[in-house]
């Protein structure tokens, strides 16, 4: 609860400073820019990292998950009972699942169903891949089969899907590159397109024509304004594909996002101020 309060008070001071912008200092070169980027990221940033710190938990879990399925199982291979394995297995080390595995095996302790443990253990975890080999894992337990047996097949499942996972990873870091490659790329056709061919096509380079004089700079912002809402546009929605390709999350693609948000506003700011001294 007191995560979401944290995150709802800096979106409200990021707005504020959005708005205070807009409203005194928008007319003044780059300053009024640099606060919208600013209050912007006050706004966003702590929700980000929020969702990004779930993604990256989870994922964890999940790598750790594998260690944790084999130390059970060498432990009951071993000759020791299910209660004994838990309880040999939690005091080891499993990073943020290690919280998860103490809680299993004190509530088998206190008397408290496996199964029913199991169960609550899974749901703590918030990961698909965990809960469906518990499922699995409670399947076997409940017709009485080796439970050991089990867990191996699962872990050995679990290995291959990781393995999976990283390769994917290593296959598309090119594409990710490319990604980055085609977003700066769009973002120097825009600054070209600012700087040399819109105010070329401006009526004020044409004196002779009547009623033509003042229109270069409003329409000039027009285009200017038109310009960022693409590059934020297209930030947001490469990030979040480069994302999915590299990790398979939405949620690890935000990070890309506003990496490329503030790289192309911010190129982009300071070009314009370029293109201003040079008209």
């Amino acid at each position: 609860m007191f995560a979401y309060f944290y995150e709802l008070l800096f979106a409200i001071i990021g707005l504020l400073i959005i708005a205070l912008n807009l409203n005194f200092l928008i007319g003044v070169p780059l300053l009024g820019d640099m606060l919208n980027l600013v209050g912007a990221l006050v706004a966003v940033i702590p929700a980000v990292t929020f969702f990004y710190r779930r993604f990256r938990r989870r994922r964890t879990i999940e790598e750790q998950f594998l260690v944790f399925i084999a130390d059970l199982t060498q432990a009951i291979n071993s000759g020791m009972t299910l209660p004994l394995a838990l309880q040999t297995v939690s005091k080891r080390d499993y990073r943020d699942l290690t919280s998860l595995v103490s809680s299993l095996s004190s509530q088998v302790d206190w008397g408290i169903p496996f199964p029913k443990a199991l169960e609550i253990f899974a749901h703590k975890t918030d990961s698909v891949p965990v809960g469906r080999a518990v499922k699995t894992i409670l399947q076997t337990y409940k017709v009485g089969g080796k439970i050991a047996d089990t867990l191996d097949a699962i872990s050995k499942t679990l290995l291959t899907i990781e393995n999976i996972k990283k390769e994917r990873t290593s296959s598309v870091y090119s594409q990710l590159v490319t990604s980055y490659l085609i977003y700066f790329v769009f973002i120097l056709i825009l600054v070209v397109l600012q700087i040399f061919l819109i105010p070329s096509l401006l009526p004020q380079n044409l004196p002779s024509l009547p009623g033509t004089q003042g229109l270069a700079t409003p329409v000039q912002s027009i285009f200017a304004q038109s310009f960022i809402n693409f590059i934020l546009v297209q930030g947001f929605f490469a990030g979040l594909v480069a994302g999915k390709m590299a990790e398979g999350s939405l949620a690890a693609g935000l990070k890309h996002s506003i990496l490329l948000i503030v790289v192309g506003y911010t190129i982009f700011s300071f070009a314009s101020q370029i293109e201003i001294r040079l008209i």
